[in-house]
Order: structure tokens, then C-alpha cells, then sequence
């Protein structure tokens, strides 16, 4: 299930762990739009995706690296690995697929999510449709597929 909501992505709160979703490339570089929030805003974070990347590259397309935001908080980041920047936008929905159904089968282990009608709850912004430039109906065709409580979070 989708939900819209407008507002700031990074203002979610949970008693429980909150997981918050964003698009990727594979070389740790979060530089632009909503991934240069999450580098200033988690720092520690970003070591660890970029380590990560360093190690795997473009494997790492299609799938799904999750992340403490910090030691303190109970946010974690999923890095959802869509594009390297050379791919079409049906290879992006297609990895976006493949990054979800990781992320999915990761939050299995995961205990204390956040939940919502028995379904773990996901927070994000419009995915890929920024620098990847994909059309958002892609996207959210391929998010209402998933069996997650999807919050999409929309900027006034």
C-alpha cells in the first residue's frame, strides 16, 4: 500500500525502528537531490554505503544495502542500488524491483520495525524520479507491487 504524504522525509518518527528508502547508484556517491540530505544528515551512514560500494560496484545493481543512520538513533537507511547512471529507465524499474524484493526479504531478520495494519512500513521520497529521470507512474507501479506499507513523502 502507498501513502502520500506531505512533508519532510526525514521529520518520520516510530516508537519502533523507522526505515527510511532512497535510490542509489553503486560507486558511493551520494552528491545529488535527496542522497546529499541523507550525507550531511548521516554521516556514519554514508561511510558505510560507500565502503560497501568501493567493495562491490556495479553488483550491487538490484539490490538492497541497509544501514544504521547513526549509533544513537532507531532509523535505518535502505539503500535501494537502481542505477549506475548509464542505465535506460525500464533497467532502473527493473532494478528497483530487484532492489525491493532484497530490501523485503532483509526486513525479515529485522525485529522492532515499524509496522502498520501487520505489514512493515517504508518511508521515501519519489524515487528515481529525480537525477534518474523515471517516470514516477513506473516507480510506483513497481512499489504498490510489494507487500510493505509504502509512505512516499511529497515536498509542499
Amino acid at each position: 500500500m502507498l501513502q502520500y504524504i506531505k512533508g519532510d522525509l526525514f521529520s518520520h518518527t516510530s516508537s519502533k525502528k523507522v526505515i527510511l528508502a532512497h535510490a542509489c547508484n553503486p560507486f558511493g556517491l551520494w552528491g545529488g537531490g535527496i542522497a546529499a540530505q541523507f550525507r550531511k544528515r548521516y554521516p556514519s551512514a554514508y561511510k558505510l554505503y560507500a565502503d560497501h560500494c568501493h567493495q562491490h560496484g556495479n553488483t550491487l545493481l538490484g539490490k538492497c544495502l541497509v544501514v544504521p543512520a547513526d549509533a544513537q538513533s532507531k532509523v535505518y537507511i535502505a539503500c535501494l542500488f537502481t542505477s549506475n547512471f548509464e542505465n535506460s529507465p525500464s533497467q532502473i524499474v527493473e532494478y528497483t524491483k530487484q532492489s525491493m524484493a532484497d530490501l523485503t526479504e532483509q526486513l525479515k531478520t529485522m525485529e522492532n520495525v515499524e509496522t502498520h495494519n501487520g505489514k512493515t512500513t517504508i518511508n521515501m521520497p519519489m524515487i528515481n524520479s529525480g537525477i534518474f529521470n523515471v517516470p514516477w507512474k513506473d516507480t510506483e507501479a513497481v512499489l504498490q507491487s510489494t507487500d510493505l506499507n509504502i509512505n512516499v513523502y511529497i515536498i509542499d
